[in-house]
């Protein structure tokens, strides 16, 4: 008697989101000038990282917000670039034609002082703003940035791109000014609305005990490891996002040939699977597990599968064939509170 793989199968879902945020009206209290700023991308633009086309050059409104001092300090005019992190991932963001995001180190000796005009082309590759006077709004108008995303690029589903300025600015009546460019980190947040998505397939062979009429159950309880699949059989899983399994076995993980019944001992064969750390031995046993995103490269999305025998075949119904199939089924979510970083288990 032979008994024949588990087959396993995944159904992936698509959601999508859109992650907002506005520019709070409220100044921060400093004794120098300075500005942070926040851009978020209409809910008709969205990005799906699984897409062959990206985002081109599609608008986002940057909105900055001034320091003010205690009682009538004020920023007036500021001068910045935008700079990638270490890690960023790769995008590209221009102002009225010019580049203004720049990688760690290399930013062209950009902010300059406020007083250069590129020969009357503006602050050509910086953001230059003028508030106004005392009575001013402390947020800016809209600024509207062109901001390009390859395909493919690993953005995280509610998660903003976060970006670091180099910036000058001129304070008044009692704040300070600032005239060498001075960094300040994770100051402007850049949301796109990234479509939560997932992408999943099984990499291995069949999950296959081989031969099993002549052996006792005795015998396969006492050498598990014997009776084990191996180990490289996994899910491989790509996600922008945070996302749910659930777990599902036709005959509730016993083995059977076709018309078997499920009923009769002498015509099942028990085993187990292991997944996400996990022992299962029937249907009820799992429930519902929330996996932390597994990024877009699928680095981090390796999720081994084994099976192990809980019976031998020599009291069972001869057969050519005993099986089951289990499902997987992957479904991504907008967010989650408590997710787990699944391929650590």
């Amino acid at each position: 008697m032979r008994v024949v793989s588990t087959f396993v199968g995944a159904a992936v879902f698509l959601l999508s989101i859109a992650c907002a945020s506005s520019a709070n009206a409220q100044a921060q209290i400093s004794s120098v000038c300075g500005v942070t700023g926040s851009a978020t991308a209409p809910t008709t633009i969205t990005y799906d990282p699984f897409s062959a086309a990206g985002l081109s050059e599609v608008t986002i409104p940057l909105v900055l917000r001034r320091n003010r001092g205690l009682v009538l300090g004020r920023t007036n005019e500021v001068s910045l670039v935008l700079v990638a992190p270490s890690g960023t991932p790769p995008l590209d963001i221009t102002y009225r034609g010019f580049r203004v995001l720049y990688a760690e180190g290399a930013t062209a000796g950009r902010p300059r002082s406020l007083d250069s005009r590129d020969n009357g082309a503006g602050a050509a590759g910086e953001i230059r703003y003028n508030f106004g006077n005392l009575f001013s709004a402390d947020v800016s108008a809209p600024l509207n940035l062109r901001v390009t995303v390859p395909p493919g690029s690993d953005l995280s589903a509610g998660e903003p791109i976060i970006l670091d300025i180099l910036y000058i600015c001129s304070g008044e009546l009692g704040i300070g000014s600032v005239t060498t460019p001075m960094r300040d980190t994770a100051s402007v947040r850049i949301n796109v609305n990234t479509v939560s998505a997932l992408q999943a397939f099984y990499a291995g062979s069949a999950l296959d005990f081989g031969e099993v009429g002549d052996l006792t159950t005795a015998t396969v309880l006492a050498a598990p490891d014997r009776y084990t699949t191996p180990s490289a059989n996994s899910l491989r899983v790509r996600s922008s996002g945070p996302f749910e399994v659930r777990m599902r076995s036709q005959n509730d993980f016993r083995l059977t040939y076709p018309g078997g019944n499920l009923s009769d001992p002498a015509q099942v064969i028990r085993y187990s699977a292991r997944f996400l750390g996990q022992e299962i031995t029937s249907n009820a046993s799992f429930g519902t597990r929330t996996c932390a995103r597994a990024g877009i490269t699928g680095a981090a999305g390796t999720l081994p599968l084994r099976a192990t025998l809980k019976e031998g075949g020599a009291t069972k119904t001869p057969a050519p064939n005993y099986g089951d199939t289990i499902s997987i089924t992957f479904t991504p979510v907008v967010t989650a509170s408590a997710a787990t970083n699944c391929t650590a288990i």
